[in-house]
């Protein structure tokens, strides 16, 4: 059993590591900015040494990503800049004065395209990022932060791509499929939230390599497939309305998206094996839990 702090706890992607966390036994320690203001160096070094007697690992499954969409960080770019790459790097620092291992929640999301059909690896220069516009103010901070902690020799940059699963919550991309009045068409490849949390955990487990590594479930879907799924399987009786171009959907959005298919080799060839997409996307929706009102 090991000792882990776990940032952003309460968040979508920190409930699921605090969940795996718990079914693996490990001794979990959520903090919340509360009770212990974790973006402090001085704060939280007292915190982990002196409260803690040191740490085994540590999650940082927190930061900034806007409260209805990436839009809102074009406007808040002052809290996108301090939760996504102030905090990794001074979390960075840390982990090298205390000498402990650490995986930091990335983003997938720094690509556009399917690199010709064959997936991005992680060893791809990004080409939705500031150096390669266009892109948004979102990504573009976590291309700076994932550069940043390339060098990092104790961290693992665990990629994430709309990040999905059974539980009916705004922050599920089957949910957001379900309440948008209009669809956006595009393929990408997509990380059910349980495969990848389970994923990080094998990785520090089994002491993998540090590094990147996108973690998504193999495979890829257009839009449209996954909306003819939940049709088919939660047996809806309603038509789902299209974006007829980009230019249509821009006009609502206000930020560039990233639409891109990863490459999960690297991942496999660490023994870490996900669940190809359609499978994942599939059983998510035949165990479907709604949300209660």
């Amino acid at each position: 059993m090991s000792k882990v702090l776990l940032l952003g706890a309460s968040g979508y992607i920190g409930e699921a590591f605090s969940a795996e966390l718990a079914r693996r036994s490990h001794e979990a320690i959520p903090l919340s900015r509360a009770n212990v203001n974790y973006t402090d160096f001085s704060v939280l070094q007292s915190y982990i040494s002196d409260e803690l007697g040191g740490i085994d690992f540590l999650i940082n499954a927190a930061g900034y990503t806007g409260r209805t969409s990436i839009d809102e960080c074009e406007i808040k770019k002052d809290a996108t800049l301090r939760g996504n790459l102030l905090l990794p790097q001074m979390l960075s620092h840390l982990a090298l004065v205390e000498n402990f291992p650490w995986l930091q929640v990335g983003t997938g999301c720094l690509y556009q395209g399917d690199n010709g059909g064959i997936g991005y690896t992680e060893e791809d220069p990004p080409n939705f990022c500031f150096s390669s516009p266009p892109c948004n103010f979102y990504c573009g901070v976590k291309e700076l932060a994932e550069q940043v902690l390339r060098a990092d020799p104790r961290c693992y940059i665990a990629r994430l791509r709309i990040p999905f699963d059974e539980f009916d919550e705004p922050h599920n991309y089957l949910t957001k499929l379900l309440t948008y009045e209009k669809v956006y068409v595009n393929r990408n490849t997509i990380s059910h939230r349980g495969d990848f949390v389970r994923a990080c955990m094998d990785l520090f487990e089994q002491e993998a390599p540090k590094g990147v590594y996108n973690i998504t479930n193999p495979g890829s879907m257009d839009t449209r497939e996954v909306v003819l799924l939940i049709q088919e399987i939660l047996q809806l009786d309603r038509e789902f309305d299209y974006w007829e171009s980009d230019e249509e959907f821009y006009k609502f959005a206000k930020s560039p998206r990233s639409n891109c298919v990863l490459d999960t080799t690297k991942l496999e060839r660490a023994g870490i094996h996900l669940r190809p997409l359609k499978e994942a996307i599939s059983d998510s929706l035949m165990n479907w839990t709604p949300l209660k009102q």
